[in-house]
C-alpha cells in the first residue's frame, strides 16, 4: 500500500507539472514563436469559443487522469472497471499528431518542452503503479 501511495504522489506531482509547464513551442515561418502549456491551451480554446476541442483536452488530458489517481485510493469499482488508462493522456496523442504534421510542412516547426516530458513521465509512473497494484492482489 505504501508503494501505491508513493507512486500516486509522484504521478500527481508530474501531472501537475505537465499541465502547467510549457508543453511545446511552435515556430512559424522561422519568425514567430509561441509556447503553450495544456492549461493555457485549454483557456485559449475556451476563450475562442472552441468548446469541443477545449472540452476534449480538459476531459481526457486533465479530468480522467485525476479520476484515475483518485481510484488508487477510493475503491470505486465502476471507475476501476472502465480502465481509464486507455482514455487518459489524449494530449500526448494530439501533440504527436502536431509533430507529425510539422515534419511534413515547411511553414512551421514544433519543439517539445519540459511539460511534455512531465506528462509522459506521469503516464509511465501511472502504468508502473497500475502494474504493481495488480501484482500485489
Amino acid at each position: 500500500m505504501l508503494i501505491t501511495i508513493i507512486f500516486s504522489a509522484i504521478e500527481a506531482i508530474l501531472l501537475f507539472l505537465g499541465i502547467f509547464s510549457p508543453f511545446a513551442r511552435i515556430q512559424e515561418f522561422w519568425i514567430f514563436k509561441e509556447e503553450f502549456s495544456i492549461h493555457s491551451l485549454i483557456i485559449a480554446l475556451f476563450d475562442q469559443q472552441n468548446f469541443l476541442l477545449g472540452g476534449t483536452i480538459l476531459v481526457f488530458g486533465v479530468l480522467i487522469p485525476l479520476m484515475r489517481l483518485c481510484t488508487n485510493f477510493v475503491p470505486i469499482t465502476r471507475l476501476k472497471n472502465l480502465n481509464l488508462h486507455k482514455l487518459a493522456m489524449v494530449d500526448i496523442f494530439l501533440i504527436s499528431f502536431l509533430l507529425f504534421s510539422s515534419q511534413l510542412s515547411f511553414f512551421f516547426e514544433v519543439s517539445l518542452l519540459k511539460g511534455f516530458y512531465f506528462l509522459f513521465a506521469a503516464l509511465v509512473v501511472s502504468y508502473v503503479n497500475h502494474w504493481t497494484m495488480k501484482s500485489m492482489k
